[in-house]
């Protein structure tokens, strides 16, 4: 048994996985400690676990920095990322570090197992005074954002030979990194601030990827875009599966979900649902004279937030576990979170995406790139392009061999095992 520390940013997409990897360690046989925002405890100490809340810029809730980076207009991209990396990543590193330090000098041989965009264990790497865990494995729930000369977080750059490749792909790399320099220079100047010997000259995601003792990626060969210099710190590991559904309940509707005809699923998932005109109207209204079933998985919504009529072929519920729902799925409309497009693929179901913010564009790429679905490249469709995609993965054989064949990959993996040698070994 080790005694593992098992920390995250209060970002729901961010510290849900860790929860679930925390939660599946502890089945272990490990002592688990979870270390994040004030918001989690309760769902910390449902699970069983022991909690420590994080304090002062570290303790947050995110939905006040998307009112505010809302507030500001800015546009999708780089302004966005930087604008939520530097607040809810980049500012809460002293705090995350001040914590960390406490519970390593309750016990030092403790092993850290973090989100990828906890910052708290890097200032001792660039020598500011502080312990060192036993082992630091940190877990990215997006996909390889690391430079490449074969890829871009986006995909290959478009070019006439190999060589000629190589160097668009490094240019742009170099594009993506300049565009986040806010948001390195940021870190840069906390970890001058905390005192460190080190400077800090690697981009923000590279840092973040290469500074661990290891980084397990939760995706599989397949999803990523191929890369011949991945570092051998950086590890695919596989997705993490659906929470199960324990004591929920299935609505009076369910049976109806019997094969009889397709089962379409839409979402906007956990946190960007608070305007469901994005996706989840438009594609009750494109395919509410479809031959298909839609389910309306709101994440938490109150269904009555909708501002049209259901449509007779459509039901809507504010959860649906989707270790219930994906296995009764013919395809997956989305926002394009990294988790419910990973467990989606996983179960056989080809995805249609639709997200405009964070990693929802890389992922749409993979998707399209690999035709395992397809790509709506906005984050509003009309209801028409949305019928038009439905109609187009229901039909393509191509599609559902390439999901069919991925899901095998999937199948193979078994992500918490990985985490747990990476972190001990």
């Amino acid at each position: 048994m080790a005694k593992i520390i098992v920390a995250a940013p209060p970002v729901p997409g961010e510290f849900g996985p860790m929860l679930n990897v925390a939660r599946a360690l502890a089945g272990r046989g490990h002592q688990i400690t979870v270390l994040s925002g004030s918001l989690f405890r309760a769902a910390t100490e449902q699970a069983g676990l022991a909690f420590v809340a994080l304090e002062g810029d570290a303790d947050y809730d995110i939905r006040e920095h998307v009112a505010e980076r809302e507030a500001l207009n800015l546009p999708p991209g780089p302004a966005q990322l930087n604008h939520d990396w530097i607040h809810a990543f980049a500012n809460p590193m002293p705090e995350e570090h001040k914590a960390l330090q406490a519970l390593l000098a309750q016990d030092p041989e403790q092993y850290l197992v973090c989100n990828v965009l906890f910052l708290g264990a890097m200032p001792v790497k660039y020598g500011v005074p502080g312990l060192r865990p036993a082992g630091w494995v940190a877990v990215s729930v997006v996909g390889l954002a690391i430079s490449s000369d074969d890829s871009t977080f986006f995909g290959p750059v478009p070019a006439a030979g190999p060589e000629e490749a190589r160097a668009a792909n490094r240019a742009g790399n170099a594009q993506f990194a300049a565009a986040l320099e806010p948001a390195r220079n940021r870190v840069a100047e906390l970890l001058r601030y905390m005192g460190a010997t080190e400077p800090f000259t690697s981009s923000f995601v590279d840092g973040t990827y290469l500074g661990p003792d290891a980084t397990a990626v939760l995706t599989v060969p397949g999803f990523e875009f191929e890369r011949s210099d991945l570092p051998g710190t950086i590890h695919l590991v596989g997705a993490l599966p659906p929470q199960p559904a324990g004591n929920w309940e299935p609505p009076a509707w369910w049976s109806e979900l019997d094969g009889s005809r397709p089962v379409v699923v839409v979402t906007q998932g956990t946190l960007a649902n608070h305007d469901l005109s994005q996706l989840v109207e438009p594609a009750l209204a494109g395919l509410a004279d479809q031959d298909v079933t839609v389910v309306a998985a709101l994440g938490g919504a109150d269904p009555a937030s909708l501002s049209i009529p259901v449509p007779d072929n459509a039901r809507v519920a504010s959860y649906i576990p989707f270790e219930a729902l994906l296995p009764r799925a013919s395809v997956l409309i989305t926002n394009g979170g990294a988790g419910g497009t990973h467990q989606a693929l996983a179960a056989g179901v080809p995805v249609i995406i639709a997200g405009e913010t964070e990693d929802k564009p890389a992922n749409a790429a993979r998707v399209a790139y690999h035709r395992l679905g397809i790509d709506l490249r906005t984050g509003n469709p009309s209801p028409q392009a949305v019928a038009e995609a439905t109609a187009a993965v229901l039909t393509d054989e191509v599609i559902h061999e390439n999901v069919a064949r991925l899901a095998k990959v999937y199948a193979e993996h078994d992500p918490v095992a990985e985490i747990e040698r990476l972190a001990l070994s």
